[in-house]
């Protein structure tokens, strides 16, 4: 009797923009380069993320989940303000949103949030790895605006190469666990939009080949716990 084939990955994606890796992502599912994974969800920080439309268009089910009410909930009088408790409040509700689909796998494909434990805690219990791109080398620029900065820096004459990483999100930002990076040289680049043209191409392939390999370790450790 022929064994019937191991269930799909079940990934959800988390977004802030227009969705071009998101989009990179689905023209790979169900091929040699990302087999076997479905996508549960798309859910956007922002309303009128066009990565949504892409979504929707790939009959993959989005939800909007805003952080305005929570700050309404939780003001904050610090000078700045923080909105901790906010955020707390926000990322509990969507570790239950994602929880909710039971995926494998939360893949953030430009959701530009820093996480809370309010989200890691829940999905560190039900063990379920959350990974993000991050257009910067492990350890080298952490935080936004790493395109512009690398830039900057390669115009002033200190660098002449930059990168993208794929990695595990812990608390701090951007310093989770690498699991693929790649380096991107700067040199031959006349502008800013250039380097960042050739960074979000890499970055196309990069996060299909990330999610690939977590989705094999996902798809293994699923295999051996039915094998006991």
């Amino acid at each position: 009797m022929a064994q019937s084939p191991s269930s799909p990955t079940k990934i959800t994606v988390l977004i802030s923009g227009s969705g071009t890796n998101l989009q990179a992502l689905i023209d790979a599912s169900q091929t040699p380069s990302l087999p076997n994974v479905r996508f549960t969800r798309v859910i956007s920080d922002r309303k009128d993320a066009y990565g949504l439309q892409r979504a929707r268009a790939a009959g993959i089910p989005t939800t909007h989940h805003g952080i305005l009410p929570y700050k309404k909930l939780h003001p904050d009088s610090t000078s700045p303000p923080t909105f901790l408790a906010a955020r707390q409040a926000y990322d509990a509700r969507l570790a239950e949103l994602i929880l909710a689909d039971g995926p494998d796998l939360v893949v953030c494909a430009g959701f530009m949030r820093i996480v809370t434990d309010g989200l890691l805690g829940p999905l560190r219990r039900a063990d379920v790895p959350i990974i993000n791109l991050h257009p910067a080398l492990h350890g080298d620029l952490v935080g936004a605006g790493c395109i512009e900065r690398a830039w900057e820096e390669f115009a002033a004459g200190r660098r002449t190469r930059t990168g993208i990483m794929i990695h595990h999100v812990i608390a701090e930002v951007d310093l989770g666990e690498p699991i693929v990076q790649r380096e991107v040289g700067i040199e031959g680049c006349a502008s800013l939009e250039e380097l960042q043209g050739r960074i979000h191409e890499a970055e196309h392939r990069l996060i299909v080949e990330g999610t690939r390999r977590v989705v094999e370790q996902v798809s293994g450790r699923k295999r051996s716990g039915k094998a006991q």
